[in-house]
């Protein structure tokens, strides 16, 4: 009986271990994703897509360890992540048709 109430409050905190890894931004550089971002974008489809289309691009690559991410807003990341994460950010495309 002891071991399912420990294993109740001990299976919750390890599932949850993972998302800790990769839990979100390294601080500062989502802002400067977005700003980068929208700047490129705006002009094509305009500011308040943009916005939108860089905020879904931002969640969706935010998963990603933070030592990719810098290396992406550094540009040095390899060409294999640089290609994995583009195909998440064009997910936000595909999802969300932008009006002109």
């Amino acid at each position: 009986m002891r071991l399912n109430r420990l294993f109740a409050v001990v299976a919750p905190i390890v599932l949850l271990l993972p998302l800790a890894a990769h839990a979100d931004w390294p601080k500062g550089e989502r802002e400067k994703y977005m700003a980068q971002c929208t700047q490129a974008a705006t002009p094509q489809i305009g500011a308040a897509a943009a916005k939108a289309h860089c905020a879904c691009g931002a969640d969706a690559i935010k998963s990603y360890p933070a030592s990719d991410l810098q290396s992406l807003m550094d540009n040095k990341a390899s060409p294999e992540l640089q290609q994995k994460a583009l195909g998440q950010i064009a997910k936000c495309k595909a999802s969300n048709p932008v009006k002109k």
